[in-house]
């Protein structure tokens, strides 16, 4: 053990020997200089450089000397007291500068560099307007001048086009003259921050609103900013580029970008702001106010998930925000909220939507919203996008028209998604169908694709004055639920469905159908085919409403009719039972079961064809009339037709055939089977050829 400390001792003194030899070598330099952190200026302000840092190892004496190694063209900026560790440095130029530190030893130097940049800052005499009449091509700063701000600080007398950075001090006040603009250009960017309840304030020179053109964004720079600040007076015509005038405009050639926090915009012969399509109105902008303008903001479809709930619309002379359609494609939720005025809490701006609205991705709008759609206008949900509007019933989400118009004013909304969050509950759709929607072939408020498997779920709402449907949906859509929803002042039918998706409406609590072209439910031309083969039930429809069948219709899976139902059918068209389905319709004493035409006219509609051998083929408590309009030749003409070259089944009685052309009831004796009773079981009235017909077919 003592061994290994006599050779750890040793091991220490070879170690800070050779240390200590190292320091008091002569040859080796143990200067560090240290000119000390980067640092931001302005012209005309006094900086002092900091080299207390700098040191020698040894604890040895050594001398300053600071130099300035590069500084903007023409810049004639000197240091007073170079020699010292701290320097004075008073810059005459914008720009960036690099100032140099070097300490001796009287053997040795180092040598340390600081970067100092600076902004360009006037400095006129305190309470004298200065005049702003040139580009702004080098950083600068514009600070409070003049304590009154009814006395501008500034005054724009050209357009000026800003390419560096802008910085706005709080209390500035900056006026213009007439027509004149502040185009902040890449790369160029703008940071105007107030203070207070004292904004920045960028007006016209006379108080008129359209009195200067405005301030034009036309920069991507993240940091353009302004926070309280008042933009008021301007849009006396369209900046350059810009189809409309407005107090403030985010161009879209760069694009340009703004965040705006508690900032007001006021006063505007045009729009309060102007967000051209392809610009970026910041998410993380937020109450603000738009007031007194001719319109307050106009907005791509993109850029409404901008607007915050604690800011405000209020006295201006259109009282809508304009959004322009495009694509809502934003790979998390957008969210709409309400844009508020002042008059109550409840009260809301409505948006006026001009063009086509697509969501390709998800957007959930929130209770109170109120839409306004121009003539050309429709809202789709591509495949990949979906739609969940659900508000309350004290504050509904609107789909309204600009106008109330016959026939429909706006094209209407589109669902080509088959997302289970596609969802209208408390909604309102009116003035809707006034042309076809893009890929569909049929006039709808509301209308689901069935190339796509559409889905939506419509409770609570209500659908009024379409040009054409109220709710249409294509074969091999699907409507998830419908419930307490009414269809009022429809032109076409209130609602028109394939086979397949009015076995939804059997929870169709309190949906009612008031003044449509057709009251209820239109099923158009396809075929019942539950994917489970479970037994589809269809209700009776509300307040005396009917089904429309207005083409053939084939039963190809269990169908349960329930009492009180009421089918009308348009001209030659019927009802086919086939495959493994069946049709099992009974009525009561009080609530038969009628299928009937549309028009009640001897031999208007087709008839109902049972092909199928099962048991629970019933009709009983039914009405079958006015049918008999058979064209297939050969068969002969009839209300009902059991067998042909199908082994088929019907059990019928405590019904009434009658007003039909041909026959009451054809039978196939090869292959159809009929209840023995059915000829007395039966009511047959008024039969063209008479009540039965027993054939050989």
């Amino acid at each position: 053990m003592k061994k290994v400390l006599i050779v750890l001792l040793a091991s220490l003194f070879l170690f800070t020997g050779c240390e200590e030899e190292i320091i008091d070598n002569p040859q080796v330099n143990t200067l560090e200089a240290n000119a000390g952190a980067d640092q931001q200026t302005a012209t005309n302000q006094q900086l002092v450089l900091d080299g207390y840092k700098s040191k020698d190892l040894m604890n040895k004496a050594f001398e300053y000397l600071w130099t300035i190694k590069s500084k903007p063209e023409n810049s004639q900026a000197s240091l007073t007291d170079a020699t010292t560790s701290s320097p004075k440095f008073t810059a005459d130029k914008a720009g960036n500068y690099v100032v140099e530190l070097k300490i001796h030893n009287g053997v040795f130097d180092d040598t340390d560099e600081v970067s100092i940049s600076v902004t360009e800052v006037d400095n006129p005499p305190v309470g004298k307007t200065v005049i702003l009449n040139q580009n702004i091509t080098e950083e600068r700063r514009l600070v409070n001048l003049i304590e009154d701000p009814a006395i501008p600080d500034y005054l724009v007398t050209e357009d000026i086009h800003v390419t560096s950075l802008l910085t706005i001090d709080p209390y500035v006040t900056i006026a213009f003259e007439e027509d004149k603009a502040i185009y902040i250009d890449n790369p160029g960017a703008i940071i105007a921050i107030g203070w207070g309840h004292k904004n920045i304030i960028f007006t016209g020179k006379n108080k008129t609103p359209g009195y200067w053109k405005g301030l034009i964004i036309n920069s991507s720079s993240a940091l353009n900013k302004l926070e309280r600040v008042t933009i008021e007076y301007g849009g006396s015509s369209p900046a350059s580029g810009i189809e409309f005038a407005a107090n403030l405009v985010l161009d879209n050639a760069a694009p340009g970008k703004i965040t705006l926090v508690t900032t007001t915009i006021q006063y505007g012969a045009g729009y309060g702001m102007l967000v051209e399509t392809g610009a970026n109105w910041h998410t993380d902008s937020f109450c603000n106010v738009f007031n007194n303008n001719q319109i307050p903001l106009r907005i791509p479809a993109s850029q409404v998930k901008s607007i915050d709930g604690l800011s405000y619309f209020y006295d201006n002379s259109i009282s809508v925000i304009e959004v322009i359609g495009t694509t809502v494609s934003d790979s998390e939720e957008v969210q709409w909220g309400r844009a508020l005025t002042l008059s109550t809490p409840e009260a809301t701006v409505p948006y006026l939507i001009k063009g086509k609205v697509e969501v390709t991705g998800g957007l959930r709008i929130h209770k109170g919203v109120e839409f306004q759609f121009d003539s050309d206008a429709e809202f789709t949900v591509t495949p990949t996008g979906y739609l969940s509007a659900i508000g309350t019933a004290a504050e509904p989400i609107k789909f309204h028209g600009v106008e109330s118009a016959e026939g429909g004013y706006w094209r209407g909304i589109a669902i080509k998604s088959n997302h289970d969050k596609n969802e209208l509950s408390y909604v309102e759709v009116f003035d809707a169908g006034n042309e076809d929607m893009s890929g569909f072939d049929r006039k709808a408020a509301v209308a689901l694709d069935g190339e796509n498997h559409a889905k939506l779920k419509l409770t609570n709402s209500k659908i009024e004055k379409s040009g054409g449907f109220g709710l249409f949906v294509e074969n091999h859509a699907e409507l998830m639920d419908l419930t307490f929803t009414r269809f009022e002042n429809n032109t076409s039918s209130a609602i028109a469905l394939p086979a397949n998706e009015v076995r939804k409406v059997n929870n169709m609590v309190a949906t009612s159908f008031i003044d449509n072209g057709h009251n209820g439910i239109e099923i158009f031309g396809s075929v019942l085919l539950n994917p489970n083969k479970e037994e589809s039930v269809w209700p009776a429809l509300n307040f005396g409403a009917t089904y429309l069948v207005s083409g053939f219709v084939g039963i190809a899976t269990g169908l349960k009719v329930l009492p009180g139902a009421a089918f009308k059918f348009t001209n030659g068209k019927g009802l086919v039972v086939i495959g493994d389905g069946y049709l099992n319709a009974q009525g009561s004493d009080n609530l038969k079961i009628v299928f009937t035409g549309a028009n009640e006219t001897k031999g208007f509609w087709n008839g109902i064809h049972f092909r199928t051998n099962s048991d629970l083929n019933v009709l009983r408590n039914t009405k079958i009339q006015f049918a008999g309009k058979n064209e297939l030749p050969g068969v002969p003409t009839a209300s009902i037709y059991v067998g042909g070259n199908y082994v088929s089944k019907l059990n019928i009685n405590q019904s009434t055939i009658a007003h039909g052309e041909g026959f009451g009831i054809v039978i196939g004796t090869n292959l159809g089977t009929i209840n023995s009773d059915f000829e007395t079981a039966n009511q047959f009235e008024d039969l063209t050829l008479g009540n039965v017909y027993k054939s050989d077919i």
